[in-house]
């Protein structure tokens, strides 16, 4: 895909796939160029998106890999920036994007399709169904850091919801979303920590996403009212 901030691939991939399966996961990777350079990955574990039935109360046949409609979020590694000795290191895991993906397994003889594109009708009906977009915030508060390896770099801590947050990440607006930098000190036996003591750090971030309000708190009921039946009539 050329240069762009929201690609639009609308496309569909077929591959075979044996059941069982010998691996667990199914590795998606976002490339970019002719060199093929890997922009961000994600993983599904069929062992989350899939049932062989067996572990269901009654034998139920369970469920063939499936997921989605819904958007992946893609990661990568994100190494260390330019820098001279005098300044910190930031390293960790960057957010690279989200992908609307849905995953189907249909029964029977792969007919040696490899892609195929996805009809107008059916990418219509799935924008018409994006829930609304909401203001989110974040907050967060860092009470202690402690058994840290020695090292002699500036240390600090960011947080962050997708990009928002991200400082590395110039597409979006800035945030309070990192601690202070502070020097490990030693704590007399084998680890360092960061000398925070009263002053704790607190992070903030503020971002806007699709309002799934209504997935997590379903959830959120079920898994209330299955704690509250173990924990007065024991039932597991």
């Amino acid at each position: 895909m050329p240069p762009d901030a929201s690609p639009q691939w609308n496309e569909v991939l077929f591959f075979p796939l044996r059941l069982p399966p010998v691996c667990d996961a199914i590795e998606l990777a976002i490339l970019s160029g002719s060199r093929a350079k890997v922009l961000g990955t994600a993983t599904l574990h069929l062992s989350q998106i899939s049932s062989a039935g067996a572990e269901l109360q009654g034998g139920a046949s369970g469920f063939l890999p499936c997921f989605g409609p819904s958007f992946l979020p893609f990661y990568s590694p994100r190494p260390d920036p330019a820098r001279t000795p005098s300044t910190p290191s930031d390293t960790g895991v960057a957010y690279r994007g989200r992908v609307l993906l849905e995953l189907s397994t249909h029964t029977g003889s792969p007919d040696g399709r490899q892609q195929d594109t996805i009809a107008p009708e059916d990418v219509t009906r799935v924008q018409r169904l994006l829930p609304r977009r909401r203001r989110f915030g974040l907050c967060g508060v860092f009470y202690s850091a402690t058994m840290l390896s020695p090292t002699s770099e500036l240390l600090r801590f960011e947080l962050s919801i997708g990009n928002h947050g991200d400082t590395g990440d110039p597409t979006c607006r800035p945030a309070a979303s990192t601690t202070p930098h502070g020097h490990p000190v030693f704590d007399g036996n084998r680890y360092h920590y960061l000398p925070w003591y009263d002053a704790k750090p607190v992070v903030a971030v503020t971002s806007v996403w699709e309002d799934a309000g209504h997935r997590w708190e379903a959830a959120n009921l079920l898994q209330n009212m299955s704690q509250r039946l173990v924990s007065t009539h024991g039932w597991g």
